[in-house]
């Protein structure tokens, strides 16, 4: 098979299989021969920011590695990817070649599994036997989806510590439709004995956390915001708080990190396509705040950068989103929105989004590209903000990339 074939026959599998994440990971890791054994496991989940949070606990590793008398391998493994199925397993900041995808992938398709694994499950699996191959120490290891039946959840090493970032209302249908039950769900990754970081959060979602945490007998840690003067690698400013949740996690594990080799690693950080500044004039920022926390985190960031002032927005999403919601808070930091349809049959259309924009008092103009927004927004002398759906994002990089 070639890469794009196995690419393919794997993206083809279901989102969402018949089967709990967590039961298809146990069956695959016993047919693998647990491959996940002996590898120091950060595990992340929350609503929003685990991901640079793994970036930034990444990055603070290999700063860590490089100084060290005995150099040691990081794995990261997060989701979604925005170009390149690549980018969800990486070993010290470098992607999985593509042929070692379609190597792994093949094995990985011709096991027989009772269950029937989901696409993810599938990068899961090639992601431990990729780390294992490759010698790995340190899994920086991001949920997909929820926690308790989240296929990471499934594997049978003990993680060293166990973080949750935020939490909010997202995938209800899945989750829960009240913050309790979304971080009881984000709550089930916590294992007996095993240190907690906890990120900050509504009251109601720590409450449940906390007591999670009591029940297994584990160290709780609440993280704040780093200081001003640490210098971050990722903009906004809400990635304080992801910052000190990286910071706390580091804390927890075995080997002990200096604060200068701490602060490098942070401001070393890199997260594609989150609060990332891909241009200067025009000023253009991309984010993939795809849900109305993480919208509300864009909004104040952008605030506080830029106060008094308003911006051209370009904006994709999911139907499955709150768009109205997520608009509402952007609408007073707007001048006007330009909207795409993203390449999914999920997609919501970009006429039917302006006109719901249209009905909350926002100029909105539907756009048949990016590229068209773009042309549109930079006819103004307003920077320009492009976010919502993270495969949006990765649409809008590749068009960049190629530009």
């Amino acid at each position: 098979m070639t890469y794009e074939q196995v690419v393919n026959t794997i993206d083809n599998k279901r989102r969402f299989g018949k089967a709990c994440g967590r039961d298809v990971t146990l069956e695959f890791m016993e047919v693998l021969h647990h491959p996940e054994q002996g590898m120091h496991i950060i595990h992340i989940a929350g609503t929003n920011g685990k991901g640079s949070v793994a970036a930034f606990v990444s990055s603070i590793l290999q700063a860590a590695s490089f100084s060290s008398n005995k150099p040691f391998k990081v794995g990261l493994f997060t989701s979604p990817h925005l170009i390149d199925y690549t980018e969800r397993i990486q070993v010290d900041g470098k992607q999985i070649s593509r042929e070692d995808v379609t190597r792994i992938g093949e094995i990985l398709l011709g096991k027989e599994l009772k269950l029937e694994p989901t696409m993810f499950d599938y990068w899961l699996a090639m992601a431990m036997i990729y780390f294992k191959e490759q010698q790995v120490d340190y899994v920086v290891l991001e949920t997909g989806l929820g926690g308790a039946k989240d296929s990471t959840n499934g594997l049978a090493q003990l993680p060293e510590v166990c973080a949750i970032t935020s939490i909010g209302l997202e995938h209800t249908a899945y989750l829960g439709d009240t913050l309790a039950a979304i971080a009881g769900e984000k709550a089930g990754i916590i294992k007996e004995g095993v240190p907690v970081v906890m990120g900050q959060m509504p009251k109601e979602a720590a409450k449940v956390i906390a007591h999670k945490a009591l029940e297994l007998g584990c160290e709780l840690i609440e993280a704040g915001e780093v200081d001003k003067k640490i210098k971050l690698g990722l903009f906004g400013e809400y990635q304080r708080k992801n910052a000190s949740v990286a910071m706390e996690i580091v804390n927890c594990l075995s080997i002990r990190i200096n604060e200068q080799t701490i602060a490098e690693g942070l401001a070393k950080a890199v997260w594609p396509g989150r609060m990332q500044i891909i241009s200067e004039d025009p000023f253009i920022l991309i984010d993939g705040a795809h849900n109305p926390s993480g919208v509300r985190a864009l909004q104040d960031s952008l605030a506080a950068e830029f106060p008094n002032e308003k911006f051209s927005f370009i904006m994709a999403v999911m139907a499955d989103k709150d768009y109205v919601e997520m608009a509402e808070i952007i609408k007073p930091i707007t001048n006007r929105i330009y909207t795409v349809t993203v390449d999914s049959d999920r997609a919501m259309q970009a006429r039917e989004l302006a006109k719901s924009l249209e009905a909350l008092g926002m100029e909105a103009l539907a756009c048949p590209s990016y590229e068209r927004a773009l042309d549109q927004a930079k006819s103004f002398k307003d920077k320009i903000i492009v976010l919502g759906s993270l495969y949006f994002i990765g649409e809008v990089l590749d068009v960049e990339k190629n530009s």
